[in-house]
């Protein structure tokens, strides 16, 4: 009995408590380091882009990861107003708020009515929109370039309007699906006994309810169409967006990369923006998607 209690009493209480919280500090620690790290990975071509963006040719070759020699603030000048970059600029904000008002819209009324009504073929719809998510882009270039050109879409603000709204369904309503099943039917069905109709209770119950989701469909979508190249290249040369006007700074003997870079910030500043004002949002509504599962 005295050597059982000799080597319970061995290492006190207080000791323990200090041994775990020296071991949870460090566990902390390590935790911080690794998001610090993967910090400055994420956010050190951005800063590479902006110092570029400020640099002359001879710069790039002399020193291409330092701080440039001059800092040509004509760059950013020069760029908007010699290789128009403000026409480009516009195709892509006439392309993007129309397509992303679009998207949030049908895949709103999509996920509720998919959510709430449940008939013969409501499983089969939904599939058929997840299917979308399986398609590369890649694949479907082709048959979207003749089905554009019979229309007489080709190199207009219509056929890319309709094109990425088309493209955005698929995730937009899985992600808006999963949002409404978490959501209670009771406050649709209390509205509609209180004499709303079915509009009114999705108009005022419903869609002030989702705006996390809404944001969440917004950013993504907005961010996506606003970069995105490979098709508007293929589709719409005539018309070129922001991204294709980038690219076409190329030149064929030499290219003014400070002129580049300065588009790529010009570029990045919308989404940026958008992500800040919008960023509550946008984690609500991933956080509740992730707790639907």
């Amino acid at each position: 009995m005295t050597t059982g209690s000799i080597g319970v009493e061995t290492i006190p209480q207080p000791q323990k408590r200090a041994g775990r919280s020296v071991k949870a500090t460090l566990v902390r620690l390590v935790i911080h380091a690794l998001l610090i790290l993967a910090v400055i990975f994420a956010l050190l071509p951005v800063v590479l882009a902006f110092l570029a963006s400020f640099k002359s040719l001879f710069d790039f070759y002399d020193n291409p990861l330092g701080l440039p020699a001059t800092w040509e603030w004509q760059n950013y000048t020069s760029v908007w107003r010699e290789a128009h970059i403000a026409s480009y600029a516009r195709n892509s904000a006439i392309v993007t708020f129309i397509s992303v008002p679009l998207i949030v819209m049908l895949s709103c009324l999509a996920g509720y009515g998919l959510t709430r009504y449940h008939f013969r073929f409501s499983r089969t719809i939904y599939l058929y929109f997840l299917a979308g998510l399986l398609i590369p882009i890649q694949l479907t270039i082709l048959p979207s370039l003749l089905q554009m050109k019979a229309l007489y879409l080709v190199n207009t603000h219509a056929g890319l309007i309709t094109l990425y709204t088309a493209l955005g369904l698929p995730f937009s309503v899985f992600l808006m699906a999963g949002f409404m099943n978490s959501m209670p039917g009771e406050l649709a069905e209390a509205a509609r006994l209180d004499g709303a109709g079915e509009l009114r209770a999705f108009w005022d119950v419903v869609v002030p309810l989702t705006k996390p989701a809404l944001a969440t469909v917004a950013i993504l979508n907005g961010v996506t169409i606003w970069n995105e190249f490979f098709l508007a290249l293929i589709l719409s040369p005539g018309t070129p967006t922001l991204q294709v006007g980038i690219n076409n700074l190329r030149g064929y003997y030499s290219t003014e990369w400070g002129y580049i870079f300065a588009g790529v910030m010009v570029a990045a500043l919308p989404v940026i923006l958008a992500y800040i004002l919008l960023t509550k949002q946008f984690i609500r509504g991933l956080t509740a998607g992730a707790l639907k599962g």
